[in-house]
């Protein structure tokens, strides 16, 4: 990605927060906490705030953090808002670039042979590559879920 921005996704945002952890972007997210905190981590970390609410993204206007408010329902179109509103003419799956779904931290490659134990059987005899998040400890591999993930990114990029 041309552009690595730092977000902080509105509580009805979740999906989207995965997704951009996906393609490489620190997202924060929390499910439940209040408007006013959202906007204080938003101001103090200087992420830019996603939310499809107008009143909030008024509120953000006037103390100068930045926003991108969305106005689509689907996620293909949430993102391409985004990126369109980021001038990134395309997205992509990097597995060295990706940041964990759960908690947003960095991902690092780990050998095989330490999460053998932690991974179905199929997918030890199938996948050779694997990372791992070191803060909460969740495994990815070039999946199923990437490959579904990469269907839905091309449909971005043809929308970009």
């Amino acid at each position: 990605m041309s552009n690595k921005a730092n977000f902080l996704a509105d509580a009805m945002l979740g999906n989207i927060a995965r997704k951009l952890r996906l393609l490489g972007f620190d997202c924060k997210y929390f499910a439940t906490i209040k408007d006013d905190q959202l906007l204080s981590i938003a101001k103090n970390e200087n992420r830019i705030f996603i939310t499809k609410d107008h009143q909030i993204t008024n509120i953000c206007r006037k103390q100068n953090i930045s926003t991108i408010e969305l106005f689509n329902t689907d996620e293909i179109s949430q993102l391409v808002e985004i990126f369109k509103k980021m001038n990134i003419n395309k997205c992509k799956i990097d597995m060295t670039d990706i940041r964990c779904t759960i908690c947003n931290d960095v991902i690092q490659p780990i050998a095989k042979e330490k999460i053998i134990d932690r991974i179905p059987i199929g997918v030890a005899q199938n996948m050779q590559e694997f990372w791992i998040c070191a803060c909460c400890n969740r495994i990815y591999w070039m999946g199923t879920h990437i490959r579904n993930l990469q269907k839905f990114i091309d449909e971005i990029n043809e929308k970009l």
